[in-house]
């Protein structure tokens, strides 16, 4: 809140409670800075527990600044949390997603991986698991030999 609100709501809030308090810069100046950071209606719920508890003949800062933050404290609490959005896909979308869109060697990789923990890793990606057979038959197999002369 800036100045000017601040001393607006000062003048509703604060003196019509306590009229016969006399308020000069000084002073607003503190209320100013010890309270700035405090939304509006939580120091008008402030202020009025502390007319309303207390009964001062002039009102504390200390206790409007205590009892604001226990009401911020208070609505944060009750506040409802925004649920979270968390981005997961089952192992299944996951496999889909590779299928439809991972380049060859990219689905080969991942298969080699998954063949090494998985025994069922064939039912995932059948087409990359070919081409990763294929290509250990091809480098296992020794190279061919030329024809005796």
């Amino acid at each position: 809140m800036n100045k000017r609100e601040f001393l607006q709501w000062f003048r509703e809030q604060v003196q019509t409670r306590w009229p016969t308090w006399e308020v000069n810069r000084c002073i607003l100046g503190d209320w100013f800075e010890a309270l700035k950071r405090y939304d509006v209606t939580i120091l008008t719920e402030a202020v009025r527990r502390h007319h309303i508890r207390d009964d001062p003949a002039r009102p504390r800062i200390g206790k409007v600044r205590a009892l604001a933050r226990e009401l911020r404290v208070a609505s944060v609490q009750k506040a409802p949390r925004a649920e979270r959005v968390i981005n997961v896909v089952t192992s299944r979308q996951f496999w889909q997603i590779v299928r439809a869109t991972f380049p060859r060697r990219r689905r080969m990789a991942l298969m080699k991986e998954q063949i090494k923990f998985d025994p069922r890793a064939r039912d995932r990606d059948p087409e990359a698991y070919a081409w990763v057979i294929q290509e250990r038959t091809t480098s296992t197999k020794p190279p061919p030999r030329s024809p005796p002369p």
